[in-house]
């Protein structure tokens, strides 16, 4: 990577990576959305409000939070333009007001400018922070459309690959041709499995199973061992592959739906789908927004036909966010939360709560991956580690270590280097980094809710934040879920008892009394 440059470009670059990479844990993953989507966010919520769908106090909220982003990101300009947006994100916002139309326009302005501004920063040594920086220039990558998977590969071979090494104000400026590039034409063929009878006549997406043979030979792709009885030639638009290919089971998605309502018929779909241009099949499955509740299997809970109400009409809901479509998902997901953390006159309160657990979760989380990795290469720590038994011990041991100046940081790779630096920062001041934690959960579970509001009170399917709220706010749902199925089968708590506790480990973690950072749940 670009160790040779200096360690802020390479833990930027750690952290970009961890960002795009699927298969990041919770803990290291994106949560926030960028700049110029959430200023997007904030006039799609104003006219949603005078609509009367959304609360003022709940617009007061959002406009608390980005005031803040705005005074710290470069990205938005010089400070001059910067302190203007600030005031025009007032909590009087008026629609259809002057400010209003500032916002509006700030929002299109910005956009363009967004990672030249960034690069001209770092080049002037104007620097938020690495895990900042990380933060709003994945952000803003990701509300382009780009797809992980291709943001990943983008970034790595510049990274890990290209010659010679350059700074990372000099990636940003390549990034920046990224946001400039217009979305391409894509064919998309997804084959069926069954035979599709169109009365009175088939779309024009559709094509026969002949049809579809014909497409493949014709574009030189192979066909061994298809199956296929039929299926739809989508022409999408999208900025790489990978989003296209996206693209089309979303709308796979959205016909299946009306199907399930509007006939007795539905869609059985190949396991691959076809791409022109591109040589082999593309695999797809239904999509995981990463919503894991490993304490069902942990607990060998997996099957219980008794039960009902609370934690299994939650789950049974919860579901519905890994891997329903985006509208279905929002309703569910938030269904489920509500379901466990609200309170009869505080429906939106669950938020904060689901956003204590995730936070008194996140240290273990972190020295948890972290232990592995320690325990794995040649570190002063690795035979204690390799001896330990239980995740808890191996925490402490972890956590001990960093408190003590005692770990080897150049024998791990860059992300677990990245890891250390944001628990040495955790452990200074252990009631400050937890709280941090807790607010930007906390930011990424409103911004669920206010999206559940826009789809069940606005019928809003494509709202413009939708997308990007499922794709934050699903792994720290899963983990926040995780500790209160644990402690229900565990420890008998029930989730407001469980949050209660995780209320009163944010209020004293780094007292003399207080919990220690690997036992702030217990």
């Amino acid at each position: 990577m670009n160790d040779a440059v200096n360690e802020f470009d390479t833990h930027v670059g750690a952290r970009l990576l961890d960002f795009f990479d699927s298969r990041s844990p919770w803990s290291r993953q994106l949560w926030n959305c960028g700049l110029v989507l959430t200023l997007s966010e904030v006039v799609e919520a104003l006219d949603a409000v005078h609509a009367g769908v959304l609360s003022n106090a709940s617009l007061r909220y959002l406009l608390s939070h980005v005031q803040k982003s705005v005074g710290t990101d470069p990205g938005a300009g010089i400070p001059e333009a910067r302190r203007l947006l600030q005031k025009a994100l007032h909590p009087n916002l008026r629609f259809g007001g002057l400010d209003h139309q500032l916002i509006v326009q700030q929002a299109a302005a910005i956009r363009p400018q967004y990672l030249t501004r960034w690069a001209e920063a770092l080049r002037q040594n104007y620097r938020p922070g690495p895990e900042r920086t990380a933060r709003c220039v994945a952000s803003h990558l990701l509300d382009l459309g780009y797809s992980s998977d291709y943001l990943h590969r983008w970034w790595k071979y510049r990274l890990f690959h290209e010659e010679p090494r350059r700074p990372l104000s000099e990636l940003f400026d390549d990034a920046h041709g990224l946001t400039l590039a217009s979305p391409r034409v894509f064919e998309v063929l997804v084959p069926l499995t069954n035979a599709i009878d169109w009365p009175p006549a088939p779309p024009a997406v559709w094509r026969t199973a002949r049809e579809v043979a014909q497409w493949l030979r014709s574009n030189e792709l192979n066909v061994a061992g298809v199956r296929q009885s039929g299926g739809f030639l989508f022409t999408v638009t999208a900025l790489d592959l990978d989003a296209a290919v996206s693209r089309a089971v979303e709308i796979i998605d959205q016909l299946s739906a009306r199907m399930a309502v509007g006939t007795r018929r539905e869609l059985a779909l190949l396991d691959h789908v076809w791409v022109k241009g591109d040589r082999g099949p593309r695999r797809v499955a239904r999509e995981r927004r990463g919503v894991w509740v490993e304490a069902l299997e942990r607990e060998n809970q997996l099957y219980d036909e008794g039960s009902s109400g609370g934690i299994h009409a939650a789950i049974e809901l919860l579901a519905h966010l890994q891997h329903s479509s985006s509208g279905a998902a929002v309703a569910g997901g938030w269904a489920a939360i509500e379901a466990l953390l609200s309170e009869p006159n505080d429906r939106a309160g669950a938020a904060e709560r689901l956003a204590m657990l995730v936070a008194c979760s996140f240290p273990r989380a972190e020295l948890t991956a972290l232990s592995y990795a320690l325990a794995s290469c040649n570190t002063s720590i690795a035979p204690e580690l390799r001896k330990a038994g239980k995740n808890q011990v191996r925490c402490e041991i972890v956590a001990r270590a960093i408190a003590e100046g005692r770990i080897d940081s150049p024998a791990l790779d860059p992300a677990d280097r990245a890891a250390l630096t944001r628990l040495s920062t955790l452990l200074t001041d252990v009631g400050r980094g937890l709280r941090t934690v807790s607010e930007y959960a906390s930011i990424a579970f409103r911004r669920l809710y206010r999206q559940r509001n826009l789809v069940l009170h606005w019928g809003r399917t494509d709202g413009v934040v939708l997308q990007a709220s499922l794709r934050n706010a699903a792994p720290l749902v899963g983990a926040g879920i995780d500790r209160i199925v644990h402690a229900h089968y565990v420890d008998q708590l029930s989730p407001l008892q469980l949050a209660a506790r995780a209320k009163m480990s944010l209020a004293t973690a780094g007292t003399k009394d207080g919990p220690t950072c690997t036992r702030l749940l217990d």
